[in-house]
């Protein structure tokens, strides 16, 4: 088993590590963090690495307990997320095999930012056809903190881990390392990119 939090489509750095487990318990009351990938993944462009944040009630410098963080709709970030994924992948390989279903997954309105990231890691183990056992702390009040897992990989630094992981990606404007796991997907459908994060 490996506990841990919740990330928003994570890099492939915490996806290698969550392939390693059967079980998956997620975090969902640990103290909301700003600069982590709690609501923040990393896409690859032509011109390098696209930081996508999701915006939540209350700005992003509070220690707000995950469960009780909201998402803020004021802005139109579905559909720009959403935009910048299609426009950034609409020439990978497998891109429109999973377009509509993760179109689905943003067309829902979602109130507390756990839920949208649960539906997230539920949408993941999918594509990728995992088999992995997904729980959340809630499940397991009692649970010992000194075994929770922490991803190493920050906004500012996730590049420089997971560099074992290399494929054809979209761009030949220079390998990103470590992106989110929607970029080793789209390039190379689930079952192969289920295989590579296993392996390493």
């Amino acid at each position: 088993m490996v506990y841990t939090d919740l990330h928003y489509f994570g890099a492939l750095s915490y996806y290698h590590v969550l392939a390693q487990h059967e079980h998956i318990v997620f975090d969902c009351t640990t103290a909301f963090s700003k600069m982590s990938f709690k609501n923040r993944m990393v896409i690859a462009t032509a011109q390098g690495p696209l930081h996508l944040s999701i915006p939540i009630v209350g700005g992003r410098d509070q220690k707000t307990p995950m469960n009780e963080i909201r998402i803020a709709y004021d802005s139109t970030w579905k559909s720009q997320h959403f935009k910048a994924i299609s426009v950034n992948y609409k020439r990978a390989p497998y891109f429109e095999y999973y377009a509509d279903s993760l179109k689905s997954l943003y067309d829902n309105e979602y109130e507390h930012l756990n839920d949208f990231l649960l539906a997230t890691q539920h949408w993941t183990k999918q594509q990728l056809k995992a088999k992995w056992l997904i729980e959340t702390s809630i499940s397991y009040p009692y649970i010992n903190l000194e075994t929770k897992w922490m991803d190493s990989s920050k906004p500012n630094n996730f590049q420089t881990k997971g560099k074992s992981f290399q494929y054809q990606q979209v761009f030949d404007t220079g390998f990103i390392q470590n992106a989110c796991i929607l970029d080793a997907l789209f390039a190379m459908g689930g079952k192969q990119a289920l295989t590579m994060i296993s392996s390493f």
